[in-house]
């Protein structure tokens, strides 16, 4: 798990900025280019929107935990309400229940899909079926308990609809672009600072310790942008801190009636 965590920032924008890195600093050295520029730049221009864009990217994840928890935990307070109604039946449970699993299959199947409007529209209507099931038996709720099981249900959807909210709003689009621009462009900026004021192109150790060190920063800078790529989708189980859905749901054994 370690080393698959270090590996999965590699990728081929890490092979083309260090490509770049080393065409543009002995480009610089050759022609003897020194540009008089502050390294905070790149901290104002490259680093601050960076950190900004995986922050809020962290917090969608964070966020994504909370409300799915949330959502579960609804499925679980409807099914023991209407099952601690007088006058409802083992099989009555189980089909309230079995509507509630569909319903949350529902709602996986939609945030782990790349698209996939029309399965949110499934869950939609599946909220439609799962009233008119509550509905049907109110001829044994008191007003307390249809209140309740009104109110819970819409809780439910209410999370579902706040999850379809996180997947398609993703944190700025500009922003990233803008980001992954500066960080390409970002050896024009630093290498002529790095590149040695000698007289001949030649391999020295002064020269492959300040390659190296260029090299690092262009690999720092992009690693960070494909760490906030791999966690901008929370649900679709491609990052290694993707939402652990499988574990999170509500599984059928958990029913009361379970066998």
């Amino acid at each position: 798990m370690a080393s698959k965590a270090i590996t999965s920032v590699f990728n081929y924008r890490i092979l083309i900025i260090l490509i770049e890195t080393v065409l543009v600093y002995f480009l610089y050295n050759y022609y003897k280019i020194n540009l008089a520029i502050d390294f905070t730049i790149i901290s104002i221009a490259i680093v601050f929107p960076l950190v900004f864009s995986i922050t809020s990217a962290y917090q969608r994840r964070q966020e994504s935990i909370e409300t799915f928890a949330e959502f579960r935990n609804k499925i679980i307070d409807i099914s023991n309400i209407f099952y601690a109604v007088n006058g409802v039946q083992k099989e009555d449970y189980n089909k309230i229940y079995n509507e509630l699993i569909e319903a949350q299959n529902l709602l996986v199947e939609y945030i782990k899909s790349s698209d996939g409007n029309t399965k949110f529209d499934d869950l939609r209507n599946k909220r439609k079926a799962i009233l008119l099931l509550i509905d049907s038996y109110k001829h044994l709720f008191n007003e307390r308990e249809k209140d309740s099981l009104i109110r819970v249900k819409n809780e439910l959807f209410l999370s579902a609809e706040k999850l379809r909210g996180t997947k398609i709003h993703e944190t700025p689009i500009s922003l990233r672009k803008y980001c992954l621009i500066f960080i390409y462009l970002s050896p024009l900026l630093y290498d002529s600072q790095l590149v040695l004021g000698q007289s001949s192109f030649g391999y020295t150790i002064e020269t492959l310790i300040s390659l190296l060190f260029s090299l690092l920063i262009s690999f720092v800078l992009m690693a960070l942008y494909n760490v906030q790529e791999y966690i901008e989708n929370p649900f679709d189980q491609k990052g290694l801190d993707d939402l652990k859905i499988d574990e999170m749901q509500v599984n059928k054994w958990e029913s009361l009636f379970h066998d």
